[in-house]
C-alpha cells in the first residue's frame, strides 16, 4: 500500500513554492509600466502605434480631470417632463461613460435640471464631450422617387422671395451658384458606381430659377441633390424658415449627408429628400460594433432584436430596388444603399471615410442607447486635484504610519510567527495592487481607505490562525500538528468573516457610484488577496521553516 503523503511533505512544499513564485511574477508583470502596441486606423489603412501603459492611474481627487455640466436642450422643442427625461438621460450617459473606458467617473444629477459628469485624467476632452452629448437617434428612411422636390420648387422659391420681401432683404441674397453645375456634373458622371441603371446623367441639373432653386443640383439617385459647401449655411437658413417648411412636399423632409466631395477648388455636400416616416428606428438595436470592409472602408455593424428583425424584414420587402437612407441624428450616414432583398436582423452603416475611432464612438453610443431628449453642455472645465498635494501627502503618511504600527504590533506580540505574517502581508499588498491593475482600477482616497481596511482584515485572519495554534500547543500537541490544525480549525471563521464583508462590498459596488464603487472594488480585491496570503502564503512559510527543523519542539508565537 502507498503511504499517505503528509501535508508537510517536500513534494507538496515544492509545488507551493512554485505557485507563490508564479503569483509574485504575475503580480510584478501586472504592475510594471510598459509599452503596448495597438492597431490604429489611418488614412492609408492600418498601422501600429506604441503607447505607454500605466497600470494604476490616480483618480479625480488625486490628479484632477474634466468637469461637465449638462442641461436639457429646449431650443427646438419644449420638454414637458424634464425630471423624467433627466433620469433616463442619466442612465444612458452612465452606460456610455462605462463603455468609454474612464475609471472612477462621477455621473449624477444636480438639482432638477442638470447632470454633472466628472472624468478623472481624461486625455481627449473633445471626444468625451461628443460621446456624452450625442443623441444617437437612428432611423431608416426611403428616399423620394416621385420628384416631389422638383414639383415644389416654384413654391419654395416663392416662399424665399416673399420672406425676403417682407424682411426688406433682396431676393437675390443667395449667390448665383450656376457656376457649380459643371463641377457637380463631372463629379456625378465620374461616379458610376452609385448610379442606378437607366438613371439620367447629371446634366439634368435643375435649371437656375429662384433663390432656392439656384442652390441645389440634381444627383444621380432618386431624391439626391448637391449643394456647394459654401452655400450650405444659406440653404440651412432657408430650411429653417416657417414659410419654406410649409412649402416642402407633405410627408417629405430634406436631410444633409455627412459626406463631402471635392472637385477642383469646390466642395459639395449631398442633400437627400426622404420620407418623414421611418421604416424602423434604433430602439430595436441590440448590438453595434466597428469593423472595416475592403470595398466600403470603415463601417459599423449593427443587429436588431427579434421584433426589430421582423419589422425590418417586412418593411424592406416592400421596397425592393428602392434606396434606403440610414439617418443618425438627422444626418444621412454615407450614400443610401439599394435594397436588393428583404433585410433581417443585421445590417451596417458606412462611415463615409471616417476613421476607426469614429466608428468605435458611434458603435458605443448606439449600444448605450439614444438620449431621450437632446442635451447641451452648460459648463465644461478642467479641474485640478481637489485635495491638493499637501493633503495627499498627509493622507499617505497617515496610512503608512498605521500600517507600520500594525506590523510592529504583530511582530512584538507573536514574535517569529508575527514576522512570517508580516512577510505574508507584504505579498498581500503586492497581490491587491496587481488585482486592481488587472481590472484597470484607479487609485482614489476612498480606494486607499479600502486598501487599509482590507489589510486589517488580512491581519485579523492571521490573528485567528495564531490563536488557534496557541490553543493546540497549550493542549500538548507537537508544533507540526498544532500548526496544521490551527490553520484547519481557523478556516471556517476566516471564510465566514471574509464572505460577509465581500457581500457588503458587492452591495456597495452594485448600488453605489463614483468614490463608493472605488472603495468597494479595492475592498473586494483586498479580501481576495487576504484569503490567499493568510491561508496559503503564510502556511507555506511555516512549512518552509518546519521542513528545515525536523525535530523542533518549540514555536515562537
Amino acid at each position: 500500500t502507498k503511504r499517505k503523503s503528509h501535508p508537510f511533505s517536500l513534494m507538496n512544499l515544492k509545488y507551493r513554492i512554485l505557485i507563490v513564485l508564479g503569483l509574485i511574477l504575475a503580480s510584478v508583470y501586472a504592475l510594471f509600466p510598459r509599452d503596448v502596441t495597438q492597431r490604429v486606423r489611418t488614412a492609408d489603412g492600418f498601422t501600429y502605434d506604441t503607447v505607454k501603459r500605466v497600470p494604476l492611474k490616480r483618480g479625480l481627487d488625486l490628479q484632477g480631470g474634466m468637469h461637465l455640466a449638462l442641461e436639457v436642450d429646449e431650443s427646438k422643442a419644449s420638454v414637458p417632463d424634464k425630471a423624467e427625461a433627466l433620469d433616463r438621460a442619466l442612465t444612458v450617459i452612465r452606460t456610455r461613460i462605462d463603455q468609454f473606458g474612464v475609471s472612477e467617473p462621477l455621473v449624477q444629477r444636480a438639482g432638477n435640471d442638470r447632470i454633472i459628469v466628472e472624468l478623472p485624467g481624461i486625455d481627449d476632452p473633445q471626444r468625451a464631450q461628443e460621446v456624452v452629448q450625442k443623441s444617437a437617434f437612428l432611423q431608416f428612411k426611403i428616399t423620394d422617387e416621385t420628384q416631389a422636390l422638383e414639383k415644389a420648387l416654384p413654391r419654395l422659391d416663392a416662399a424665399v422671395k416673399n420672406r425676403a420681401a417682407s424682411s426688406g432683404a433682396p431676393a437675390s441674397a443667395a449667390r448665383d451658384t450656376t457656376r457649380t453645375t459643371t463641377g457637380v456634373t463631372d463629379l456625378l458622371t465620374a461616379d458610376t458606381s452609385v448610379a442606378r441603371a437607366g438613371t439620367a446623367q447629371a446634366d439634368t441639373a435643375i435649371a437656375a430659377g429662384g433663390a432656392f432653386s439656384r442652390l441645389i443640383q440634381q444627383g444621380q439617385m432618386p431624391g439626391e441633390y448637391y449643394v456647394a459647401m459654401s452655400d450650405v449655411p444659406t440653404l440651412e437658413s432657408y430650411l429653417s424658415m416657417p414659410e419654406v417648411k410649409a412649402a416642402i412636399p407633405p410627408g417629405k423632409e430634406l436631410l444633409f449627408g455627412i459626406d463631402s466631395a471635392q472637385i477642383g477648388n469646390l466642395s459639395y455636400r449631398p442633400v437627400y429628400v426622404v420620407d418623414q416616416r421611418a421604416i424602423i428606428t434604433g430602439e430595436y438595436l441590440t448590438d453595434a460594433k466597428p469593423n472595416t470592409s475592403p470595398t466600403e472602408g470603415t463601417i459599423v455593424e449593427f443587429q436588431f432584436n427579434n421584433e426589430g428583425g421582423r419589422r425590418f424584414r417586412n418593411e424592406t420587402s416592400k421596397h425592393i430596388q428602392d434606396y434606403m437612407a440610414i439617418v443618425l441624428d438627422d444626418r444621412v450616414m454615407g450614400r443610401p444603399p439599394v435594397i436588393q432583398s428583404a433585410i433581417g436582423t443585421r445590417g451596417q452603416i458606412t462611415m463615409g471615410g471616417r476613421d476607426l475611432q469614429a466608428a468605435s464612438d458611434l458603435a458605443l453610443v448606439l449600444r448605450a442607447g439614444s438620449l431621450p431628449t437632446p442635451l447641451k453642455i452648460a459648463e465644461v472645465r478642467q479641474i485640478g486635484a481637489s485635495l491638493g498635494q499637501d493633503s495627499v501627502q498627509k493622507g499617505v503618511r497617515a496610512g503608512v504610519i498605521a500600517i507600520l504600527l500594525v506590523l510592529g504590533i504583530m511582530i512584538a506580540y507573536y514574535r517569529f510567527s508575527g514576522f512570517l505574517s508580516v512577510l505574508g502581508l507584504m505579498l498581500f499588498s503586492l497581490f491587491t495592487l496587481a488585482i486592481l491593475a488587472g481590472f484597470g482600477a484607479v487609485l482614489t482616497l476612498p480606494g486607499l481607505a479600502g486598501f487599509v481596511l482590507s489589510l486589517g482584515i488580512a491581519v485579523d485572519a492571521n490573528v485567528l490562525i495564531f490563536e488557534r495554534i496557541r490553543e493546540e500547543l497549550n493542549h500538548g500537541k507537537t508544533v507540526r500538528t498544532a500548526v496544521d490544525e490551527g490553520f484547519s480549525h481557523a478556516m471556517s471563521a476566516i471564510i465566514d468573516s471574509n464572505v460577509s464583508t465581500a457581500l457588503t462590498a458587492a452591495v456597495l459596488y452594485q448600488y453605489g457610484t463614483g468614490p463608493v464603487q472605488g472603495f468597494a472594488v479595492t475592498l473586494l480585491a483586498g479580501i481576495a488577496a487576504s484569503m490567499v496570503s493568510a491561508i496559503f502564503i503564510v502556511r507555506t512559510f511555516f512549512m518552509i521553516w518546519l521542513s528545515r527543523r525536523q525535530t523542533t519542539t518549540t514555536l515562537s508565537i
